[in-house]
């Protein structure tokens, strides 16, 4: 089995495939990872068994590059290839349509809610064409999936595989939180709200850190954590931190290998991306005992519910977000404990890794035996 994304910089779709990768049963997954454009630190998240080609396609559209990953498609033998993202759909497309010998089984997975660029005429005609040929499209939320389908694209097997947390390695900190900061030199008192994500504009760090300015003025023990590194809205965003009126309580600890002692040292986590599918940091600040200040437009709402486990609402603007983030700040530390069990207590029931896996497991053999899955899930 051939997995096709353009590298394993951080990001929640590489997040999720390198540990599923990691826990396939090697006797009956034999798995190769090839990155169209670039390696990147999650390559290290692999085991031995999954190695890794690189191809270096630079910017732009390559034909050298369809060349080279089918001969990487022919030596490997695949007889399942999983494309994500609509680049690696285009180039695995291009790289088996000449094929002398029999083609592997086309599987494909989109990872975030289309915004104004996958919107855009082109990319949609690529896709509803795109599809036709693969033998299963899937999402990782039901929101994707209405999306897709109010655009019109109706491809085989289309459904929601949710992504899973570990909860045995994400848990909640057995130390008290003044503590927990402390191992990472971080101030003990405040009240933290934290984010993890790389400078996507998606993620949208500017208009947090506005967000987070406005609040600061009239809750003087509000802090902001900011865990992630890498993306194109890296410099506006470092910009618009140092230019902050409150740049002291403003942390920025880069990109983490390890996010979990960040989480613990977190009382909340912050989401206010508009165009995700479902962001893995979700999933693990909860299972780490965290509540949510997240916006409704990027698939939280599909594992979390706001008021029991933390603040989910249409937080569009930054006027909107400093509210939330203002009404986060002022509630006791009782209700933010119960907030945080409750998640903790809610993906431990219904977002295991392990289930996730399974999942994984059950379509790529469905996929390859020539089945769609049975059901949307």
């Amino acid at each position: 089995m051939l997995q096709i994304v353009d590298s394993l910089q951080p990001g929640g779709m590489e997040n999720i495939l390198t540990q599923v990768l990691a826990r396939l049963d090697p006797a009956r997954f034999d798995s190769r990872v090839v990155c169209l454009s670039r390696g990147g630190p999650f390559a290290e998240r692999l085991p031995p068994r999954v190695p890794v080609t690189v191809m270096d396609k630079p910017a732009g559209f390559r034909l050298s590059a369809i060349r080279q990953l089918r001969g990487v498609i022919r030596d490997h033998g695949a007889t399942l290839v999983h494309t994500h993202h609509l680049g690696g759909l285009i180039y695995t497309v291009l790289a088996t349509a000449p094929f002398p010998w029999k083609k592997p089984r086309l599987l494909h997975s989109e990872h975030i809610i289309w915004d104004a660029a996958d919107l855009a005429p082109k990319r949609q005609w690529q896709r509803r064409v795109l599809y036709r040929l693969a033998d299963c499209v899937f999402a990782v939320s039901r929101g994707q999936v209405d999306q897709m389908r109010g655009l019109g694209h109706h491809p085989r097997g289309l459904h929601a595989l949710l992504n899973g947390v570990d909860c045995a390695r994400f848990t909640p900190p057995a130390v008290s939180k003044a503590a927990a900061r402390a191992k990472l030199g971080l101030p003990g008192d405040g009240r933290w709200l934290g984010m993890v994500a790389r400078f996507s504009p998606a993620k949208r760090h500017v208009e947090l850190i506005a967000a987070f300015d406005q609040a600061a003025a009239t809750c003087p023990d509000l802090r902001l954590l900011l865990v992630g590194d890498g993306g194109p809205a890296k410099a506006r965003a470092l910009a618009r931190m140092e230019a902050s009126a409150h740049r002291g309580r403003i942390h920025w600890a880069g990109f983490q290998q390890d996010t979990v002692p960040w989480y613990q040292a977190m009382d909340i986590l912050a989401l206010p991306s508009l165009s995700e599918g479902l962001p893995n940091a979700a999933l693990e600040a909860m299972a780490c005992g965290l509540p949510l200040l997240a916006n409704d437009a990027c698939g939280v709402d599909e594992v979390a519910a706001g008021g029991t486990h933390g603040w989910i609402g249409q937080l569009r603007t930054v006027p909107d977000l400093a509210a939330a983030i203002k009404r986060a700040a002022m509630e006791s530390a009782g209700e933010l404990q119960r907030m945080g069990a409750a998640a903790r207590h809610h993906v431990e029931e219904n977002f295991s890794l392990d289930a996730m896996v399974r999942r994984y497991d059950a379509l790529f053999t469905a996929v390859a035996a020539g089945r769609l899955p049975l059901a949307e899930g």
